[in-house]
């Protein structure tokens, strides 16, 4: 049964410079959107991870609601919100010193405050602060913003952190990270019930029905399991939005979204929604009505083991090497994502920010089937009448892929097979069952290749690469470096990097890093993956979903002809 729960208008005085509403803005039509996640949310808590990680649009929904300090734009462009700029070493806000503390200074903008009209001050990112690093709140609690030592408020605006350990994005301490978030929270509000009960904390209807943000839009009404309703702020910090009022609807089955769609009664979806081809059939059937915009995913790589690989000679770096050049990349991304992306060279997309001061270290491996033999047959391989190659005994050399099952993951490994069997190299893919999926050890230590669809976060380099991060029997099997490459020269690259914070020097630590990995093909990237928006050819000012951002991040700048 839908439990409803209607919230009345709030109304509050204007904030000091600021004007009410023209009676001729109020007099004139109400410009409406209405969206569409394929989920059914619970909350606006960003804070709150586990299971809610897995809610596709969560995070779009949130952020309609929420603003934090900074945000990521849709070019990976790290953007001041309620803050009156990103602190950088540069400018002086960002303090690194000689044995790995920080320093880092936040000054809220002018004006910021919450829905209900209470100013945001220092006190809401203590009170912040103070609930995520709260070890009787584990759910709240994140490793990265754990390097916070203490913050002190200077003034009602401005709060200064000290960092006991380097924490590349710390200067995004205070804004949005996903489901690692530490987007401000309302202290008047909440540190009563804290206090009271902290086993039902979680549970609070300002989470969820009752929310209270400071961002563009407001909540109106929440209808569970069915759709909510926002208006929009008037006293936005960063100006009203130019919609008057957004509905976002839950609908988990992409089958009834792409109707919606057809139909026209949804002229927006948010967050990861639909795939590629589903978006393209909205496209085509609803021409000049309907627009789509496309961003990178997570790329789709191959990576090869590098401990007890079988067979042996995957490590040798040359075989490795031709098997890059085997593969048309090119005509991955053309038949398997309809050309809408790029051939993925490196883990750096070429729309990030820091992508120009890298692009010269990346290795290509372009698709060279003669290059592939020669290295082949380099390496000792002799290939016999049928085209297959052998090794020394004699054995014809086969290699495992695996990967997971259905979708775009298992098309691209088929693909990535086929592509090495007409190399001369046998090629058996295993799709990992259901009841394989969660055996850490099995995953762990597959024999030949793993496709898996994943982005590597730039800020989270030194965890997904590092020797340290191999998953082994000694630490259960977890850890992010899926191939369990171990390199010296590497780790001491991803050391000084997670130490050093001025742009000019990180970018060139980067750019070292993109070689390595590239010519010693520990990642084989095949392509980008990409999310696809969809959305009526009414709606200006809305961006596909970047990486580390989402639509909403400029919401209060969406306009509804």
């Amino acid at each position: 049964m839908w439990r409803r729960r209607a919230l009345g208008p709030w109304v509050a005085p204007p904030a000091d410079g600021q004007q009410t509403v023209s009676s001729q803005q109020q007099q004139a039509p109400r410009k409406r959107l209405v969206a569409a996640v394929a989920s059914a949310p619970t909350t606006f808590n960003l804070m709150i991870g586990g299971a809610l990680a897995r809610t596709p649009g969560i995070e779009a929904l949130a952020l309609l609601a929420h603003s934090g300090l900074s945000i990521y734009d849709d070019r990976g462009e790290l953007r001041p919100q309620l803050a009156e700029t990103i602190p950088t070493v540069e400018n002086g806000l960002w303090k690194v010193f000689p044995d790995g503390r920080m320093e880092l200074t936040f000054t809220i903008r002018q004006g910021a405050q919450w829905h209900d009209g209470t100013p945001l001050t220092t006190d809401d990112l203590l009170f912040t602060l103070k609930l995520h690093q709260d070890q009787d709140m584990p759910v709240f609690f994140h490793l990265g913003h754990a390097g916070i030592e203490r913050a002190e408020a200077r003034d009602s605006r401005t709060v200064v952190t000290y960092w006991r350990s380097p924490f590349v994005a710390a200067n995004n301490a205070f804004g949005f990270q996903g489901f690692r978030s530490l987007l401000p929270v309302p202290r008047h509000l909440l540190e009563r019930p804290l206090a009271q009960d902290k086993a039902t904390f979680t549970d609070l209807p300002i989470w969820s029905s009752a929310f209270v943000g400071a961002g563009p839009f407001k909540l109106r009404e929440w209808v569970v399991d069915s759709h909510v309703v926002l208006e929009a702020n008037d006293r936005y910090v960063l100006g009203r939005p130019k919609i008057d009022e957004v509905e976002v609807r839950f609908i988990p089955a992409s089958s009834t979204l792409v109707a919606n769609l057809l139909a026209g009664s949804v002229d927006l979806t948010m967050g990861r929604t639909l795939v590629l081809e589903q978006a393209m059939e909205v496209l085509n059937n609803r021409a000049g009505l309907t627009k789509m915009d496309v961003a990178p995913a997570g790329p789709m790589v191959a990576y090869p083991q590098f401990m007890n690989a079988r067979p042996a000679i995957l490590t040798n770096l040359d075989f490795r090497r031709a098997l890059l050049h085997a593969v048309d990349r090119q005509e991955m991304v053309d038949t398997l994502v309809a050309g809408q992306t790029s051939v993925a060279h490196t883990f750096v997309h070429p729309t990030e920010s820091n992508y120009a001061a890298v692009e010269a270290q990346v290795v290509r491996y372009d698709f060279d089937p003669r290059r592939a033999s020669q290295l082949l047959e380099g390496i000792g391989l002799t290939r016999d009448a049928d085209g297959s190659y052998r090794d020394s005994s004699g054995a014809r050399l086969t290699v495992e892929v695996r990967s997971g099952a259905g979708g775009l993951l298992e098309k691209a490994a088929l693909t990535l097979a086929d592509a090495w069997r007409r190399a001369g190299v046998g090629a058996d893919l295993v799709v990992v069952p259901p009841q394989l999926d969660s055996d850490v050890e099995y995953k762990a230590t597959f024999p030949g290749f793993e496709v898996v669809q994943r982005l590597i976060n730039i800020d989270e380099l030194t965890r997904v690469l590092h020797s340290a991060e191999s998953p082994l029997a000694e630490n259960r099997y977890r850890g992010g470096n899926r191939g369990r490459y171990i390199s010296p020269d590497l780790d001491a690259l991803l050391d000084r990097y997670a130490v050093t914070m001025p742009g000019p020097e990180r970018s060139d630590l980067l750019g070292k890093i993109v070689r390595h990995v590239g010519e010693n093909a520990v990642i084989a990237g095949l392509f980008w993956g990409v999310d696809a928006t969809v959305y009526s050819s009414r709606v200006r000012n809305v961006h596909g979903a970047f990486p580390r951002s989402m639509q909403s991040w400029n919401a209060h700048e969406w306009e509804l002809e």
